[in-house]
């Protein structure tokens, strides 16, 4: 196994074949390399001080010709309330009823550009709205939100739903959840 540090936040890990199956790992993703992945992230830990308990881990892995693989690790930061206004608010949801009922009452007041809707954990939902704090004809905006969900206005949120959440609208969405009603 070959580690290289590329950034406090990016880890890149060669295996050969033999790691693989010293450690259980196949490129496929499955329950059996999750498993596996941890001792090749206390390796990484131990040996290059790469820090995985300080955010959620982002996971790229790709085969090798020889039969091992290359791995990506990239810690993701979720830090909120840093920065100033965003160009873009997430509402997170406990249900897909509580986020259709704010598309409602959001449409009826005009807005809607740009928003997209995703399906983030099972039953867990999140509405990405862009420019939503600028938006003139939303004065109390956050109040509305706090009736149906709450907001999560961290650095990286809108990057990691989209890359991992489940596309329900990804155009418009306000307007057409809003269809469902």
């Amino acid at each position: 196994m070959e580690l290289i540090l590329i950034s406090n936040s990016k880890l890149k890990i060669m295996l050969s074949a033999e790691d693989m199956k010293k450690y259980n790992i196949e490129c496929d993703g499955n329950t059996a390399m999750r498993r596996g992945f941890k001792p090749v992230l206390d390796v990484a830990r131990r040996d290059c001080g790469f820090d995985t308990d300080s955010g959620r881990l982002l996971v790229q892995v790709f085969p090798s010709r020889g039969g091992g693989c290359e791995m990506f690790i990239t810690r993701v930061a979720l830090e909120c309330g840093k920065g100033g206004m965003r160009d873009a608010s997430v509402c997170i949801f406990e249900n897909l009823e509580d986020m259709i009922r704010l598309c409602r009452i959001l449409s009826f007041r005009g807005y809607g550009k740009g928003s997209a809707a995703y399906e983030i954990a099972a039953g867990a939902y999140a509405l990405i709205l862009p420019e939503f704090d600028r938006d003139e004809s939303l004065p109390l905006g956050a109040a509305v939100i706090s009736e149906f969900g709450y907001r999560r206005d961290c650095e990286n949120i809108e990057g990691y739903i989209k890359e991992h959440g489940r596309v329900i609208a990804e155009e418009n969405a306000v307007a057409r959840l809003t269809e469902f009603c």
